[in-house]
């Protein structure tokens, strides 16, 4: 299964380097290479320096303003066509000009020229003094099963803005991988966005007319929209990769550790991915075994160097030359990784004592469960009052506004006011936005005036009894009927207390949340991996926004399809289309385990409840 997997992200790298390196010889002569920096970590998977030279790249410098950079007279640019991004260039272009500079330019737009982009160009006068250039990379390689678009704004672009720019980019690298694996012959799926990019992909791939591979093959494609299952995002991750992300913040798979987790002025830059042995057998377990893993691991690394240091005096002067430069160097490899997460575990568990994060847990699977509401907003206004950083609030207010179908009118505006007060007006817009997302919503007054034609005495009657109807509702509290509930029990999201869950050696996918909830994504997918197909899940999918995929090639004879019984024979591709966190990523991995098939993971960008509402929210210099 390795080998497999490892065979497909080596082909994909392959080809978005080949597409990249065409582009660039393609550019006669010596050329200086200039970076957006949102690809700078990205463009490390699939191309080194000593290779760019090869394309005959002196030098390579990071887009900032000013005045264009570098000693040759060509200047290449590698960026996502923003119109910050083009302003930059065109202000470049325009300082060569104004000194009469030999300078010639190239942009290379990542995946494809916009038409903004090239409005703002010729608005600045430099239009025909720019050649542009299209590079559909398509999925970044992550990990050896883990892919993604790098494309963080999605949400806000299709969701918030309507923009349909993505929806390409998505399709379009799903039929490059497609061209790669060969067509998938099962595709499911959910959502608005799903459908369209499932369109999109179909059409691409009937208009083109080269050849489709077959050396991995995809047997089961699995589309989903981000925006069926929000919980797993504004729940807590508990396994240690999604700590790391929430803590410290995870970039194109690279972690920047502060001087608290290393013991060293400097801070230090770690890949995250399997290459790390240390890491890559602690990623997806659940965060306090962490620490006995690690302990286990310094012991083993131990009893390995007393073992290698007692038969170095009857090595060969060749086996201890090997000796040093492989398994010495894994060693202190190793040494060095383990140093480091041992590190970020104290900083994380010495935050966590501190903010008394097992209170916090019970909160969220009280909300969960629809029990103590009113304790659970009297917690919500703690952390708001208490000044928390603004997310946290946050988050517990649209589990609220989830869980509940919308808070009550009084709940909402006492909330939304207290966190106005507390962080200031700045953050009326991020309310904005969550409620056109429908994650931060009110509830629909429980009266409302028969015809709008109303008195005023009415209006003002209308109101008080629904003020004190929702006093009543809030004082018994008891669970309120929500659609929420009715998708938790139809999927069997959150586990009956009386199971118990491991979180240790976990059986059972809710273990990424403390047992708490099973994501929604790893439900769906385990219903294809056991069944082959959504049969036993059409009605309950009727419950989530958007509409159903169901796209295979039926049996002739039958006219159905016919469930793939040996699940060792399937591979699936989870594709998720707004953003997946790391504990579904853990969750989808199990499941992959559990079930002896393989699973390859992909999506518009890695994400956090955090990263959300800081993509939602104004920069912080603002």
């Amino acid at each position: 299964m390795a080998a497999k997997l490892n065979i497909l992200s080596t082909i994909l790298k392959q080809a978005s380097a080949e597409k990249l390196f065409s582009l660039l010889n393609s550019i006669d002569g010596k050329k200086d290479l200039i970076l957006d920096k949102e690809l700078i970590c990205s463009l490390d998977y699939i191309a080194n320096f000593s290779q760019l030279k090869t394309c005959h790249v002196e030098k390579v410098f990071k887009l900032e303003p000013g005045s264009a950079p570098g000693g040759t007279n060509k200047c290449v640019y590698l960026i996502k066509p923003t119109i910050q991004n083009t302003k930059i260039i065109a202000d470049h272009i325009n300082a060569s000009r104004s000194i009469d500079s030999p300078k010639r330019f190239w942009i290379i737009n990542v995946p494809r020229k916009l038409f903004a982009s090239e409005t703002l160009l010729e608005r600045e006068g430099v239009y025909g003094y720019a050649k542009q250039m299209e590079l559909p990379l398509g999925f970044w390689c992550l990990d050896k099963d883990l892919f993604s678009l790098e494309l963080p704004d999605f949400i806000n672009s299709f969701y918030l803005r309507g923009d349909l720019t993505y929806v390409h980019t998505a399709a379009m690298a799903l039929a490059q991988l497609c061209k790669i694996c060969g067509p998938i012959p099962k595709i499911f799926g959910h959502g608005r966005c799903s459908k369209m990019v499932v369109d999109l992909m179909n059409l691409i791939m009937k208009e083109s007319s080269s050849p489709s591979g077959g050396s991995d093959r995809i047997s089961h494609l699995i589309i989903l929209d981000r925006d069926i299952d929000y919980v797993s995002v504004f729940l807590s991750q508990l396994t240690y990769e999604g700590m790391l992300d929430e803590f410290f913040g995870i970039n194109s798979g690279r972690i920047l550790f502060p001087k608290e987790v290393t013991g060293k002025d400097e801070k230090l830059k770690v890949v995250l991915n399997s290459s790390d042995v240390v890491f890559n057998e602690i990623r997806n377990n659940y965060f306090a075994s962490v620490f006995g893993l690690l302990r286990d691991k310094a012991k083993e690394l131990q009893v390995k160097e007393r073992q290698t240091k007692s038969t170095l005096p009857s090595m060969s002067l060749g086996d201890i030359k090997k000796f040093v430069t492989d398994e010495m160097k894994n060693v202190r490899q190793q040494h060095t990784s383990l140093s480091v997460h041992i590190g970020a575990c104290e900083v994380i568990l010495n935050t966590k004592s501190e903010e008394n994060f097992q209170e916090r847990l019970r909160i969220e699977q009280d909300i969960l469960e629809g029990q103590n509401l009113r304790d659970c907003i009297t917690y919500v206004e703690d952390t708001i009052n208490k000044q928390d950083p603004f997310s946290s609030a946050l988050r517990l207010m649209c589990l609220l506004s989830i869980s509940q179908d919308g808070l009550l009118s009084s709940e909402y505006e006492s909330l939304a006011t207290q966190f106005r007060q507390s962080y200031g007006c700045k953050y009326i817009s991020t309310l904005y936005k969550l409620n056109k997302l429908g994650i931060l919503v009110e509830q629909p007054p429980l009266y409302q005036p028969s015809t709008s034609r109303t008195s005023k005495l009415t209006e003002v009657a209308t109101s008080k009894a629904t003020k004190i109807a929702e006093k009543v509702v809030t004082a018994v509290n008891f669970p309120k009927y929500s659609s929420f509930r009715t998708i938790a029990k139809k999927f069997n999201l959150i586990p009956v207390e009386e199971e118990g869950v491991n979180l240790k050696e976990p059986t059972n996918m809710s273990y990424v949340f403390g047992g708490t909830y099973v994501p929604l994504i790893g439900r769906i997918t385990e219903q294809i991996a056991i069944h082959g197909t959504l049969k036993n899940l059409e009605d309950s999918m009727k419950l989530l926004p958007g509409s159903t995929i169901i796209n295979y090639k039926a049996d002739k004879e039958t006219g159905h399809v016919i469930p793939t019984k040996d699940i060792n024979n399937k591979t699936i591709i989870v594709y998720v289309l707004g953003g997946i966190t790391y504990a579904e990523i853990a969750a989808l991995r199990l499941l992959g385990k559990l079930h002896g098939c393989k699973i390859f993971i992909a999506a518009t960008s890695l994400l956090s409840g955090g990263s959300l509402l800081k993509m939602l929210s104004p920069s912080e210099e603002s």
